[in-house]
């Protein structure tokens, strides 16, 4: 059997962006197995960044997405200054490993200047799919994502709500990409594949969803309504068939709600929500808002010099996990607000490299280049997505977030390169043909 180049790419690169999302995953794995042991993945994985950071260089004969390159940096600088000074650097090497999804900017470049956009759709539709898939199951078959379990990695039961459990799992904003291409691939697939994008389109959102987190799903509606807005926007799609399709689901939806209220149906849905009630996943509860506010405040107080506000208090620098409540050795150096978790660790520098380089550069491009590509309305809305939830819970300083916010500044850097590469459009003389005068004769 011949494997075409295309399809070698495909795996190949599949299984590369695995190492950064968590799809099957070696340092959860080995971590488990041995602490030394995962720690040496963990270097392994690093080695293999600056690696294709060099060739990323060396190919592009530039550095792209210096910006962000410049933000994946700073843990290392915090290194050589703690080395100086003498200072401890405990859990400053976990920095390197968070921020190496930043690290990869050059090279998501250098991956999506040279290859088409249904190669790339290809390749991290893919991934988004097995990761959700796995999500799925391990929502529905719990034992799989039992730490304790013989096939658990990253995919965890963090805890249970009620009857269900919630499923933490790595990789969660490629889930977003692949449910914003598949709501785009509705209204343009052929008839034969709509069922198809219908069903992916469920698995993505069934796939955020099983992580019961408030704000995440929170977010997920707003940009995915956007998404819908925009789609009808346009009278073509609004007076299309499938835009009338999307409408009918809707109404359909509405009709089966008012179904269940008006028969007895309500009282088993009455009796299942009892299993529900007082838990905070599934009310307005601020207790858990309440505890992050307090983290935050807790931490700028160890704000102290005007050089820690501009450069941050370091990455060895930790706080206890509950500030009411304070357990020795559970402590993080990161917050849950990550704008801030950034701004605290890194300084002012640090969060406007964040915010210029990694989230308004690629969109303001985008808006004053246009290029035209399908990848973009997806992508704008995954890397809208991030920035929201960024606002609210851990998303920066992890490597999964970090690495799909880097391929999105890398995609729409790279399809606004290659439009602005491409040969204008030649245009041609219009035909010309003598007209005979008045006094010659002519056949």
């Amino acid at each position: 059997m011949q494997l075409r180049r295309r399809d070698v790419d495909l795996w190949v690169h599949a299984g590369l962006f695995s190492l950064y999302l968590g799809t099957l995953s070696v340092f959860g794995v080995t971590r488990r197995l041995d602490p030394s042991l995962g720690s040496a993945a963990q270097l392994g994985l690093l080695l293999l960044t600056w690696s294709l950071l060099v060739f990323a260089v060396w190919r592009s004969k530039r550095v792209p997405l210096g910006g962000v390159v410049l933000l994946a940096l700073l843990p290392y600088l915090h290194m050589l200054y703690f080395s100086a000074t003498g200072e401890s650097a405990g859990g400053a090497f976990s920095y390197l490993y968070k921020f190496s999804g930043f690290l990869m900017a050059p090279y998501l470049w250098v991956w999506a200047r040279f290859r088409d956009d249904a190669q790339i759709e290809r390749t991290l539709m893919l991934v988004a799919s097995l990761l959700a898939a796995r999500a799925v199951l391990s929502f529905a078959v719990p034992g799989l994502a039992i730490t304790s379990g013989g096939f658990a990695d990253d995919f965890t039961v963090y805890e249970w709500v009620g009857p269900l459990p919630r499923i933490f799992y790595p990789g969660m904003p490629l889930v977003f990409f692949g449910l914003m291409v598949s709501l785009r691939n509705l209204f343009l697939a052929a008839d034969r594949q709509t069922t198809l994008e219908l069903v992916r389109s469920v698995l993505f959102a069934a796939a955020l969803a099983v992580n019961l987190s408030r704000g995440i799903m929170m977010f997920a509606v707003v940009v995915t309504a956007l998404l819908l807005l925009v789609k009808f926007t346009s009278s073509r799609v609004a007076a299309g068939r499938k835009g009338r399709l999307v409408l009918m689901s809707l109404l359909a939806l509405t009709g089966l709600t008012l179904v269940v209220v008006a028969t007895p149906l309500s009282d088993t849905v009455a009796q299942v929500a009892s299993g529900f009630s007082n838990q905070e996943r599934f009310s307005l509860d601020q207790g858990n808002l309440d505890w992050r506010v307090e983290q935050m405040r807790a931490a700028y107080r160890m704000v102290e010099t005007p050089e820690e506000q501009a450069l941050g208090v370091g990455t060895n620098t930790f706080i206890p996990e509950s500030i009411e409540h304070p357990v020795p050795g559970e402590v993080t150096n990161e917050l849950h607000y990550s704008y801030d978790s950034v701004r605290w660790t890194f300084g002012a520098a640090g969060l406007a490299l964040l915010v210029g380089f990694a989230l308004l550069q690629p969109l303001l491009r985008v808006l004053v280049t246009r290029p035209a590509s399908p990848l973009v309305l997806p992508v704008v809305m995954t890397g809208s997505f991030i920035a929201l939830v960024g606002l609210y819970t851990v998303v920066f300083t992890t490597t999964d977030w970090s690495f799909v916010l880097s391929v999105c500044g890398a995609l729409l850097n790279a399809r606004c390169d290659a439009w602005r590469a491409a040969p204008s459009p030649v245009r041609s003389e219009p035909l010309t043909f003598p007209v005979p005068s008045q006094g010659v004769p002519h056949d």
